[in-house]
């Protein structure tokens, strides 16, 4: 395995790294067998999410505790922890500190968070949030200080945000979605985080599965730029291996590999939904990026996608995709031209009709 240095925190971590929401689906036993065959692989660091869970103090955490955190509990030397919030205010995020350290690292060789993620920072408003006085950076800064976390995290989808976090100089790491198709990051946000000293974490490295069938070369692609590591999300002992063995040789793209990879990426995009949320807000409160990750996403069955939705329009998260109304705002606003209304329509098909 390739290793790299994640910027100015000065900790050296796998170029693969393991995105664990897939393994939120999946069975203890199954979850606990892929992290150590991953530690086995030499990958080393682990970026916990929970799916649904994480905007639930009595749920959030538990999942990680019971699996990625049973494997610390033997091999804490082998592996950095990245944590996530997706909740913005001071008072949540020190509850959410506290909640990870009790549920997860417990009990472990290392009781600290290594990585503790401000996740979803999407938009100017959230970014004025939790950098305000009572916003959830300062909660994490006293954090470091009480040595509870080590090193701080923005994650958000969006290049505008994205160079907001790196320019605030209060973010030791930056994750944030680059492939074929999102590949604006190379013009601003990854020279900027090189030159500010700031380790880049790559999430969505196949789209949220949507590259899948040219995975190896997406991956190849992504670790061929200036960045520290990627986390492709992983279900089983065969997905780590074959992606772990592509951190290990680090093979560039012939031409003809980089032509389908492009080829595949062109098709796809015309439909892909880039998460950088011009098209909000919705005049009928519709959480297009939400929806439109259900509809597109191949890594969960109809019906866990039907159970989840159900779920986030019941907590209020967002109002039906059938709500759309067609007027037309947030196509007007994509700047990437999808036809937003007829993918609501599409996903009020899939996700609301038994």
């Amino acid at each position: 395995m390739q290793y790299r240095r994640l910027g100015r925190t000065n900790l050296t971590i796998s170029t693969i790294g393991y995105g664990g929401l897939p393994l939120f689906f999946e069975p203890p036993d199954k979850a606990i067998q892929a992290i150590h065959t991953a530690l086995n692989e030499g990958i080393n660091y682990y970026d916990l999410d929970e799916a649904g869970n994480q905007f639930s103090p009595e749920k959030v955490y538990r999942d990680g505790g019971e699996k990625i955190g049973a494997v610390l509990k033997e091999r804490r030397d082998d592996c950095y922890l990245g944590v996530k919030s997706m909740r913005q205010t001071y008072e949540e995020l020190k509850e959410d500190v506290d909640l990870a350290l009790e549920r997860i690292v417990k009990g472990t060789k290392r009781e600290v968070i290594d990585i503790f993620q401000l996740a979803f920072l999407d938009t100017p408003q959230k970014m004025e949030i939790v950098l305000s006085h009572n916003g959830g950076l300062r909660a994490l800064e006293e954090a470091r200080e009480e040595g509870k976390i080590n090193h701080i995290l923005g994650a958000a989808h969006n290049p505008r945000t994205m160079i907001q976090i790196i320019t605030s100089g209060k973010f030791d790491i930056v994750e944030f979605p680059f492939n074929i198709i999102e590949n604006e990051y190379t013009r601003k946000v990854i020279p900027l985080a090189k030159q500010h000293d700031i380790g880049t974490v790559v999430m969505k490295p196949l789209g949220g599965g949507q590259l899948a069938s040219v995975a190896d070369y997406s991956l190849r692609w992504i670790l061929g730029h200036e960045i520290t590591c990627v986390i492709p999300g992983m279900r089983s002992e065969e997905e780590v291996r074959e992606n772990a063995a592509l951190g290990t040789t680090l093979t560039p793209l012939d031409t003809k590999e980089y032509e389908e990879l492009e080829k595949v990426g062109e098709q796809i995009g015309k439909e892909y939904c880039h998460r950088c949320g011009y098209c909000l807000p919705c005049t009928q409160g519709i959480f297009i990026l939400g929806v439109m990750d259900f509809l597109k996403s191949p890594l969960l069955s109809r019906e866990k996608k039907r159970m989840a939705y159900k779920d986030i329009v019941a907590r209020k998260m967002t109002s039906p995709a059938s709500s759309c109304i067609e007027c037309g705002e947030c196509v007007a606003r994509c700047p990437f031209d999808l036809p937003i209304p007829q993918l609501m329509t599409q996903a009020a098909a899939m996700l609301e009709k038994e």
